[in-house]
């Protein structure tokens, strides 16, 4: 029975991260006890090499005895266990690497692999155990020197481990997801880890487009046909209020079900008290990410936890899948591949941004919508292609994009100016527009304003240049304030492309406050491309997310702002899981089977 799978990351209370220097089980036998308590069935666990291993790599029979007796506990107390091999570095600090004390751990592969062997080999029997993570956030303790040296290092290791295990999954315990170093972009690990594992701890101050980032990165990830846990996520209380934290760890775990996670793992099981121990001395935030107090006592996040798994401990997974999605954001290649000379790869980390703004316009506008590659295959597959605040694509995209109009789907583009980096050489055959930037400049101003479907979007004022067309056989839909052509759309075959020079996804992603009637564009090109409605579209910042299953669908409603918000269904409900009766509370999310 596949099971949604629901944790900790694990270190005991009172010992903290000296846990295996200071190794005591009745502590450890109490969280689990509190642990089984709250439903959890999962956690992550640690091996601090500094503690663990000698000089040579080898596994220390003292070490080898605790991590035997801690795995039998986890499995009296039916905890399954993802434990984390190399542990460099943990919540603020670099720790020891015996066997790498220059911190050159891409180079040590030998040493590296008999570590982990003795770990692996020791171990791999236990029922306790789940699977093998192969770091903690190992590009902390150093950044590989290219993409290359990393991906080359990952793939040795993984396929060491599975050589020696091949029933457990591996993943590499650093943040898969496109908010990421490139080569941790799950584009590049896939087939070198079983799962993605995002580590996100993201800030906004915008609440909807906040909690939007950690489903966009969950959905975005599964796109690329990975599995996903959210491995790492979670908030500070001594920085956050308790209330707070609970409704948006419940928040994310719905999310999570409905999007399709196999599980999530919140950082962290309880607070610390030990304030003098490293790193804490120095991170003191990090003692307080826990939904158990310093004195054991629940917080409401424990609460919210425990009714959460009360409330999924009888879904069978396996009965549900994510539906197809009919639309895609279209992610360039340069996103997450190196050419040279491209200027848009110093600036991945504000791209993405731009695609969770464009992923927030169209969950919001009740656009079923998923990420896509430019090089996949199957790109005529999809009703409605969404290419947002993008200054190229790969060359040959463009005509394969010209086919995917012809052939029936809507293709909708908003790009701005780097100088001469056109966008395209396909302007008129694709858009039905003509160039009409003098030559030499940078192009035109974005306009504070424009005018869509007799409405005016105000847009600010901004340092951005985008490009001046004329239309030859396309039709203007959007105006600025001269009357000049800033949104167009043309006929192609069977499909229609719709060209933005205003680059609203950028604008916005870059604004404190999304301006939510900048939705009507998104409203219109679903229009435009006949987009599918399952669930009837909600009040601003409530999304429906949902799962297929045979004869019924398990949906949440999903409230990303801070007020509580009326909702309408246009179904039966079978189940009311969280008895909300029409009522989303704030930053909360409510389940039902349907």
């Amino acid at each position: 029975m596949k099971k949604f799978i629901l944790g900790f990351n694990y270190w005991p209370r009172i010992s903290n991260i000296k846990m295996w220097s200071s190794f005591e089980i009745e502590e450890i036998k109490k969280d689990f006890e509190l642990m089984s308590e709250l439903g959890i069935n999962t956690i992550r666990a640690f091996v601090l090499d500094e503690d663990c291993a000698d000089q040579l790599g080898n596994l220390k029979h003292e070490c080898k005895g605790k991590i035997g007796r801690f795995l039998e506990e986890a499995e009296r107390h039916s905890i399954k266990v993802l434990l984390t091999l190399i542990v460099g570095h943990m919540s603020g600090k670099n720790w020891g690497i015996p066997w790498d004390i220059d911190n050159t751990i891409y180079d040590k592969i030998e040493q590296t692999k008999r570590f982990i062997g003795d770990v692996v080999n020791s171990f791999k029997q236990s029922k306790a155990i789940m699977g093998w993570i192969l770091t903690n956030e190992i590009s902390l303790v150093r950044v590989p020197q290219n993409d290359d040296v990393f991906l080359r290092w990952l793939k040795e290791l993984y396929s060491y481990i599975k050589g020696i295990d091949d029933q457990h999954v591996v993943s590499v315990g650093d943040n898969v997801s496109p908010f990421s170093h490139n080569f941790l972009r799950p584009e590049n690990v896939k087939g070198i880890v079983d799962y993605a594992s995002p580590h996100i701890y993201l800030y906004d101050q915008d609440p909807v487009r906040h909690s939007f980032q950690y489903f966009m990165t969950l959905e975005y990830d599964q796109s690329s046909r990975l599995p996903v846990i959210l491995e790492e996520f979670g908030f500070p209380t001594s920085l956050y209020s308790e209330e707070s934290h609970a409704k948006f760890i419940g928040l994310i775990l719905r999310g999570a079900l409905v999007y399709g996670a196999d599980g999530a793992l919140i950082w962290c099981f309880s607070d610390f008290p030990r304030e003098g121990d490293e790193p804490y001395l120095w991170e003191p935030h990090e003692l307080t990410f826990g939904v158990i107090r310093q004195d054991g006592s629940e917080k409401i996040a424990a609460k919210v936890v425990k009714d959460f798994s009360s409330k999924i401990k009888d879904i069978e997974l396996s009965s549900y899948k994510v539906p197809k999605r009919d639309s895609a954001i279209l992610v360039p290649s340069w996103f997450y591949r190196n050419f040279q000379f491209v200027y848009e790869q110093n600036k991945r980390w504000d791209f993405a941004r731009v695609l969770n703004q464009a992923f927030t316009f169209a969950r919001l506008s009740n656009i079923q919508v998923t990420f896509a590659r430019e090089e996949d295959e199957n790109l005529s597959s999809y009703k409605l292609l969404i290419i947002p605040s993008v200054t190229r694509l790969l060359t040959t995209t463009w005509r394969k994009l010209l086919k995917v109009v012809e052939n029936g789907s809507t293709i909708y583009f908003s790009t701005y100016t780097l100088t001469h980096l056109s966008a395209t050489h396909l302007w008129e055959e694709l858009f039905g527009v003509i160039p009409s930037n003098y030559a030499g400049s940078k192009g035109v101003k974005v306009p504070e304003r424009i005018r869509l479907d007799n409405n005016i979007y105000e847009l600010g004022q901004s340092n951005l240049y985008t490009y001046s067309f004329k239309e030859k056989d396309a039709k203007v839909i959007g105006v600025d304030d001269s009357n000049n052509g800033v949104i167009f759309i043309a006929k192609r075959g069977k499909g229609n492309a719709i060209l933005s020079t205003i680059p609203l996804e950028l604008i916005s992603s870059n604004n404190e406050i999304m301006d939510k009637r900048h939705l009507s564009l998104y409203n219109y090109i679903g229009r435009v491309a006949n987009i599918e409605q399952s669930f009837p579209k909600q009040d601003f910042g409530v999304e429906i997310q949902y799962l297929e299953g045979k004869g019924e669908s398990l949906i949440a409603v999903l409230n990303h702002t801070w007020e509580d918000k009326e909702y309408e269904l246009n179904v039966k409900i079978k189940e009311d899981m969280d008895s909300c009766q029409g009522v989303v509370r704030a930053k909360s999310g409510c389940l039902m089977r349907v």
